[in-house]
């Protein structure tokens, strides 16, 4: 039976079932009065924002590495980073919920630790190419999440907080089937080799790790840090409906997820091919729907009204940000962490202005607004620098 399944579902189904089993969860979610829902989002966004600028950047660091780089390094150098990795995931989602002023400082920090050992050991499995288990995993998380939420509504249970404590649960449990697998296929590879890496190798990676994870952190507060301070300058009832909005048209950038995830496991970057087109093209009439679906959701429930405004803004930036993270996979497998980097410190300086100035006197309208704008300077600074690259690889080989 599993056979069966693995011949006629690809992984890209699988991701995008993820994906539309994540959205199903928000939808379910819009059952909680406004303010409700705005506490479910905003320990989310402070828990997956503390995954991702504390954890290190590991699983895109882990899936950008040559073939090879694990064995060479030893289980020691990779426990160590994980462990650090782990730490500081810890810390950044206390100092955001604190920031936030909405949320729980248990859930923020327990589920970013389980994201980030999510995300560690589904990097390891798409090294292994188990695309498929690591995509099925994803997609049993979600089912579990919309049937929880679904009973905590049957039961009459409309808290934000019971809700978020199910979400953790969720994290928490998916994290440890998917390193334990993670484990179970390393002993395949028994006996493991010694590592071979010197200090030289170590330093190197090190300063990879750093280099990488400024442009993720900059990435990171570009797509997020609009919801922390919607949070922190509006309150929770206008976070739940522009979060929702997000959670909406993020759906549209399954396919480039997808994409950017091949194309970082590519191992020869000069067979890497433009697919922004395909990409963009499968993205507008989802991202269209979704602004059609928010609209419709409006309509049945007052408190939600306004997500369509908010998702017809933020349409144009998920068309670029969907273009924008295929060219930014391929840029980094071309040239390297510190191209990648400079892109996003850009794109986080432009969305940060943008944030602090309209966020404080629009409210929700101005993160959705600052946030496309964003997308669009993040997409066309990457397609400048990747065509930049191209260029200096044909002189390279003249």
């Amino acid at each position: 039976m599993l056979g069966l399944l693995r011949r006629f579902v690809s992984p890209e189904r699988l991701y995008i079932a993820a994906l539309g089993l994540t959205g199903l969860a928000a939808l379910v979610s819009v059952t909680l009065p406004a303010t409700e829902r705005g506490e479910l989002a905003a320990n989310m966004v402070s828990a997956t924002m503390g995954a991702a600028l504390g954890g290190l950047s590991l699983d895109t660091f882990l899936l950008s590495r040559p073939a090879g780089w694990i064995f060479s390094r030893g289980r020691s150098w990779i426990f160590l980073i994980v462990g650090l990795s782990l730490v500081l995931t810890a810390a950044v989602a206390a100092l955001l919920t604190a920031f936030a002023g909405i949320g729980s400082y248990a859930v923020g920090i327990g589920a970013a630790c389980g994201l980030t050992v999510f995300n560690t050991a589904a990097s390891l499995g798409l090294r292994l190419k188990r695309f498929w288990f690591v995509y099925s995993m994803r997609a049993a998380g979600g089912a579990v999440l919309v049937a929880g939420y679904a009973l905590l509504f049957l039961r009459g249970e409309v808290d934000g907080g019971l809700w978020s404590v199910l979400w953790l649960g969720v994290q928490l449990v998916a994290a440890a089937v998917l390193a334990l697998a993670v484990l179970v296929w390393a002993r395949r590879f028994r006996p493991i080799p010694a590592a071979t890496a010197g200090r030289a190798d170590y330093r190197a990676d090190a300063v990879a790790v750093g280099q990488l994870h400024v442009g993720v952190c900059a990435q990171m507060l570009t797509y997020r840090l609009s919801q922390i301070l919607v949070a922190r300058f509006a309150g929770a009832g206008p976070l739940g409906v522009y979060a929702l909005a997000v959670a909406a048209l993020e759906f549209a950038q399954s396919g480039a997820v997808v994409r950017s995830q091949r194309i970082l496991a590519e191992r020869d970057p000069d067979a890497i091919q433009d697919q922004s087109r395909q990409v963009v093209k499968a993205a507008l009439p989802v991202a269209s729907l979704a602004v059609i679906g928010l609209a419709a959701l409006g309509l049945l429930a007052p408190d939600y009204r306004h997500a369509w405004l908010f998702g017809l803004l933020l349409l144009p930036g998920t068309l670029a940000l969907s273009a924008g993270k295929t060219w930014s996979a391929a840029l980094l497998k071309r040239s390297g962490e510190r191209a990648t980097t400079g892109v996003a410190l850009v794109t986080m300086s432009v969305s940060g202005v943008l944030y602090f100035l309209l966020i404080p006197w629009l409210g929700a309208f101005g993160a959705a607004l600052a946030s496309s704008v964003a997308y669009g300077v993040y997409a066309f600074r990457t397609r400048q620098s990747l065509h930049r690259s191209s260029h200096l690889l044909l002189n390279r080989m003249a």
